[in-house]
């Protein structure tokens, strides 16, 4: 009876813990998270989709119908961690297994509700790596740096480790490319599109730079894929013999400076070594492309802290610089303090068909569009070295956030006021570190130390809707509204506040990080945050 019991016990050590969405109240793609892919490291070929390993994007799918890509699987949907060492679709029970630098997991539905066990539970090291995995009728096997482990296919249980496998059916999905002579002779007789060149083992982009193939899979209906060190993925068949470039969702590993111009979405970067450039992303279609700092004439490398679009224009704010992008001319150019520029961080721009404003570290400024030189308007030693957190045209008025409080400046009748003088204020508190504002249906909403208060435009009146208290008095670097809402951008995530009951919903799901710019779009809310670009379906959690 003791043994069976220890049996029994040892038994259920070995079962893997569920860990599903971030939330048991979301379905697996409520949240999503675009991240730049880094290197591709395994590729596996599923019912519908390739599934794409990277080094710091999670999971890509690759809709092999469609032939373009859906919505990733990353730490959104439950994964351990964005870094895929190897992932393996099993044709025989339907399952996805990926593996991480410290766990294993796989999913029923492919999607969400991923369970993971850690590598150490199998037998392997601490300082171990699964390289590839592949299966069999019966087993899943995992292939580590100097044994093989063999699992249940459908539990992930442990069967045993072995030097050598003792089944010799097994089907790999792909794994480090060291040579392979099946994938060699594809590389040197297939050709690549799009300006691309193969040049046997290694692509080169069309700037002439060497890009080394990190995996590549030969997989069903004639189709073959290959992955490269800088996360472009190629798509090839047997019958054209060619191999055409793709690159999933954004390369932005983190992102600040946020933009819809209607059409499309603008990010930014304060990492523009990872992050590469500028992108923009199509929300309908996943479709994008990045302005790379490499390869763009006049354009300087720069962290981006926020963009802004306006009269054919793009205009990002960067650290002692500016780069202007005229979307007729597609050229860009870049705009030092020579011409204005203020010397610090760029926080925030607004653009009028005039001027651009700046909001920075070290004060305010306005740089005519034309001339795309500083216009000084006198109210600039007011803000001399203080920061200017955000900025925001109302009407003729411009809205200004800063260290000390909330000015409005008159574009009409040249004149800069404290907002707090502009109509009646009940409330003893002062405003000051004003980090967000946004105005919706006539009304001024702000941020600061005090909390959140609102301006009415009409009433002409100040009232402190609620206290810094209520969100914890979290630093908030971003601001949504909504006719029933207020969506905070915090340190630590989100936080959503019911205008009339005060009920707060906070989300501080690690996959978020640092929220630093929000853009509300009907039900979907879009996310600027230091772990990329979030994606948030919020009205399925009202």
């Amino acid at each position: 009876m003791i043994l069976r019991s220890l049996t029994f016990f040892l038994f259920l050590s070995q079962l893997p813990h569920l860990k599903g969405q971030p939330d048991s109240r979301f379905r697996p793609f409520d949240w999503v998270l675009y991240r730049g892919a880094g290197s591709i490291t395994s590729i596996t070929e599923g019912y519908t989709f390739a599934y794409i390993g990277t080094e710091s994007g999670g999971l890509k799918r690759f809709n092999l119908f469609g032939n373009d890509f859906d919505d990733p699987i990353t730490t959104a949907q439950g994964l351990k961690d964005n870094h895929i060492a190897a992932t393996h679709f099993d044709m025989e029970t339907g399952l996805i297994w990926v593996a991480s630098p410290n766990h294993l997991q796989y999913s029923f539905s492919r999607e969400g509700d991923w369970y993971a066990n850690e590598l150490q539970n199998l037998g392997l090291s601490r300082n171990d790596r699964i390289n590839r995995i592949g299966s069999t009728t019966n087993y899943v096997w995992l292939q580590a740096r100097s044994s093989y482990v063999k699992l249940d296919h459908s539990s992930g249980i442990l069967v045993g480790i072995y030097p050598t496998p003792d089944e010799l059916d097994i089907h790999w999905s792909s794994g480090q490319y060291v040579g392979q002579p099946d994938l060699h002779e594809i590389f040197m007789n297939y050709s690549a599109m799009d300006g691309w060149i193969l040049n046997g083992d290694e692509f080169i982009d069309h700037l002439g730079r060497r890009v080394e193939i990190t995996t590549g899979l030969t997989a069903r209906h004639g189709n073959v894929f290959a992955g490269t060190n800088d996360g472009t993925f190629f798509h090839g068949t047997t019958t054209m013999e060619a191999f055409y470039p793709l690159n999933p969702d954004i390369s932005n590993t983190d992102v600040v400076g946020l933009f819809d111009d209607g059409n499309t979405l603008w990010i930014g970067s304060s990492d523009f070594v990872s992050s590469k450039g500028i992108s923009w992303l199509n929300p309908q279609s996943n479709e994008s492309f990045i302005y790379e700092f490499e390869g763009t004439i006049n354009m300087t490398p720069t962290p981006v802290y926020s963009i802004h679009v306006s009269h054919g224009e793009l205009w990002a704010g960067g650290k002692e610089l500016m780069l202007v992008y005229d979307m007729q001319d597609d050229s860009w150019r870049t705009l030092g303090e020579e011409r204005g520029v203020p010397s610090g961080v760029i926080w925030d721009l607004y653009g009028d068909s005039t001027y651009i404003w700046a909001a920075s570290s070290v004060g305010l400024r306005r740089i005519e569009r034309s001339t795309r030189r500083e216009s000084p308007i006198g109210i600039e030693n007011l803000f001399f070295n203080l920061p200017v957190y955000d900025i925001e045209g109302v009407e003729n008025d411009i809205w200004i956030g800063s260290r000390s409080g909330v000015f409005v400046f008159n574009k009409d009748n040249p004149q800069i006021r404290q907002a707090k003088d502009m109509g009646r204020k009940d409330f003893p508190e002062m405003m000051l570190r004003i980090t967000a504002l946004k105005e919706f249906e006539r009304v001024i909403y702000v941020v600061g130390e005090m909390g959140i208060a609102k301006f009415n435009l009409d009433e002409r009146e100040w009232d402190l809707i609620f206290p810094s208290t209520v969100y914890h008095a979290k630093t908030v670097y971003s601001l949504a509204v909504d006719k029933n809402h207020i969506f905070l951008g915090t340190e630590d995530g989100l936080v959503r506040i019911n205008k009339k009951s005060g009920f707060i919903r906070e989300y501080s799901f690690p996959f978020i990080g640092q929220v630093n710019a929000l853009h509300l779009d009907g039900k979907t809310l879009w996310l600027g945050s230091s772990q990329g670009l979030v994606k948030f379906k919020w009205k399925r959690d009202l």
